[in-house]
């Protein structure tokens, strides 16, 4: 490896540290003497339903009243109080979504047809039914009075993760798309494609999901991408013309308020000054800050919610190279401090899908100034992010110059988006990149590809396998023209669908993340809240390797035969399920999904 260069690091941020920089400006979703008082009553066991509550009169009204509560009670508001004031000034979360069935929804996708195994035919029929389940459009009030509503209006439907999570996110959406658009539900994905470019007009970037408590931080930025992939599967070029001019203001947002400097090379970090506790956790994060000054406090804050603009919220990969096992990883976070490798591979493939779309359009010059953007990227991540001795990309850390050292499933990320210099030979870096995959032992696990192999109790380490790392990871391997590296992308999501499978037959649900260590198809654990069902990226990734290796992947020793799906709104199910969940075979995993389903029917 070339020698590390001196740092020159632009770590400051816009507003000076001692100044608070609230999630959002809203006094009763995001910030203030009420947030605290209902927080702390524990109105619901998660923090984010609170903050996902609608409000039954107009803010400054909700306001004074709760003045008038805080000034009897000298600022010491008895729970009960503070419940009932809740009860009678807040309507329970969901209030925003009313019926909707897509109308571009068909039972009978042509990719269905092409996967040789009956039960994983049977299952992916399933999981296509679940986009009606998935599926939200706000009501007119929404629109019509948006300040009672922490929810960020669009106009058409979304398809939402599942669970807790009742509102677009941003780089989930991606995975959902591309499920959607393999189930033919073209309508539905410019529908949302067209909120997310009415969401970057607004803000200038798209939130990290659609809320207002999330309108000062972003995720990994997927819009382009999902254009692409939307453009590739419709040729739809009056929607790629509309959206271009809007898609390269996101592009800006990232090249204008997340870049550092690092030698001569121009790269991407995480970087939210958002310096207050989350509102959607706000209860952890208090008591978590408590412990420290308020200059310490605020100054973690950044990294915590610059964590969550990851979407790795949380790792030990946030800690960088001074990750000790003896202190709370969120003590240690400094994500602000590190450039990532997966962000700076994304943006390398923006770069290279703006410079495609332009040649579409015939903007020739622009075309030609976005591949130069993609060549210099490019160059970069090799220079500062390659090891050519351990045979991987790691992130660095800004203020040492020194490399993280440690595996991620992030490493491989250019694996995904090929964003190597001309100079390289991609058949020979990519078997490179596979060996240290080989000698890391990470596709060995029986349950499929870790995201990281420090065993932290955070949610994005050890044990847990995330979909859409796994797919990036496997599709990286696809991609490749060697035919060892092709069959080990089979081998590695013929394990990760059976894994799905064996846990959909067994629960009847879909999991955001799964445990690695299992090959019987146990749902990941850790991390601020229980393992949530649904699920929309999941299932995205799922159809996707249904469809790559349908006339090859098996269920394999599974003979049951696979049971209908029994979340909400699909009642024509229910019996199916609940034989399997009273059956006398029924595992401990039944018993923790019976609590999942209370959840989920609970957060509607």
């Amino acid at each position: 490896m070339m020698n590390i260069p001196v740092v020159f690091a632009i770590l400051t941020s816009s507003r000076i540290l001692h100044q608070s920089v609230p999630a959002c400006d809203s006094e009763i979703f995001c910030q203030g003497n009420l947030l605290d008082a209902a927080q702390s009553a524990y109105i619901y066991n998660d923090s984010k339903s609170f903050v996902d509550m609608k409000l039954k009169n107009e803010p400054d009204v909700v306001l004074a009243e709760f003045q008038k509560l805080y000034n009897i009670n000298d600022g010491h508001i008895p729970m009960e109080q503070m419940l009932q004031f809740v009860k009678n000034q807040f309507s329970p979360p969901g209030s925003e979504f009313g019926e909707w069935t897509p109308d571009d929804w068909t039972s009978s996708p042509n990719f269905l047809h092409k996967i040789a195994d009956i039960d994983l035919r049977k299952w992916a029929s399933d999981l296509n039914g679940l986009w009606k389940i998935l599926g939200r459009k706000m009501v007119e009030d929404v629109k019509e009075n948006p300040s009672l509503y922490s929810i960020i209006p669009v106009d058409n439907p979304v398809v939402v993760p599942g669970g807790r999570f009742r509102e677009f996110y941003y780089w989930d959406s991606y995975w959902v798309i591309r499920g959607l658009l393999l189930c033919e539900m073209t309508s539905t994905v410019k529908g949302m494609l067209k909120n997310y470019l009415a969401v970057v007009e607004k803000y200038g970037f798209v939130p990290n999901g659609g809320r207002i408590y999330y309108e000062r931080r972003s995720q990994p930025p997927m819009l382009i991408p999902m254009i692409y992939d939307y453009f590739s599967a419709t040729g739809d070029k009056e929607l790629l013309q509309n959206a271009l001019p809007v898609i390269e203001k996101e592009y800006h947002f990232w090249m204008e308020s997340r870049t550092v400097q690092f030698g001569s090379h121009t790269l991407n970090f995480y970087a939210s000054d958002v310096n207050q506790p989350r509102p959607e956790s706000y209860r952890e994060d208090k008591k978590l800050i408590e412990q420290l000054s308020t200059e310490d406090g605020r100054a973690l804050m950044k990294h915590i919610t610059s964590a969550c603009e990851s979407g790795w919220d949380f790792s030990s990969r946030w800690a960088g190279t001074n990750f000790s096992t003896e202190t709370n990883v969120l003590l240690q976070l400094r994500t602000r401090d590190i450039i990532p490798v997966d962000l700076n591979s994304i943006l390398a493939l923006n770069e290279r899908y703006l410079a495609e779309f332009h040649d579409i359009l015939g903007n020739i010059s622009l075309a030609s100034q976005y591949r130069a953007y993609y060549n210099r990227r490019a160059e970069a991540i090799e220079s500062v992010l390659w090891n050519d001795e351990d045979g991987t990309y790691y992130d660095l850390v800004i203020s040492t110059g020194q490399q993280n050292k440690r595996y991620f499933a992030s490493n491989m990320n250019p694996l995904w988006t090929k964003c190597f210099p001309a100079t390289v030979d991609v058949n020979s870096r990519e078997k490179k990149m596979f060996s240290y995959m080989q000698n890391t032992g990470v596709l060995s696990y029986p349950g499929g590809i870790p995201t990281s192999l420090e065993g932290t109790g955070q949610q994005w380490d050890f044990p847990n396998a995330w979909p859409p790392l796994v797919h990036m990871i496997i599709e990286g391997l696809e991609s490749s023209s060697d035919a060892v590296l092709h069959e080990e992308a089979f081998k590695q999501a013929q394990k990760w669908t059976r894994t799905n499978h064996k846990a959909y037959v067994e629960t009847n649900a879909m999991f955001e993340k799964y445990d690695v260590t299992r090959s019987n198809g146990v749902p990941g654990s850790g991390g601020e809240y229980d393992v949530q069902i649904g699920f929309g990226w999941t299932n995205g990734v799922v159809l996707s390797f249904l469809h790559q290796y349908g006339s090859r992947i098996t269920a394999a020793d599974l003979n049951a035969t696979v049971g209908p799906t029994a979340l909400p709104g699909n009642p024509e199910t229910t019996t199916g399920a609940a034989a399997t969940i009273f059956s006398p075979s029924f595992s401990l995993q039944g018993m923790l999904f019976l609590g999942l389903l209370f959840l989920f029917f609970s957060a509607f």
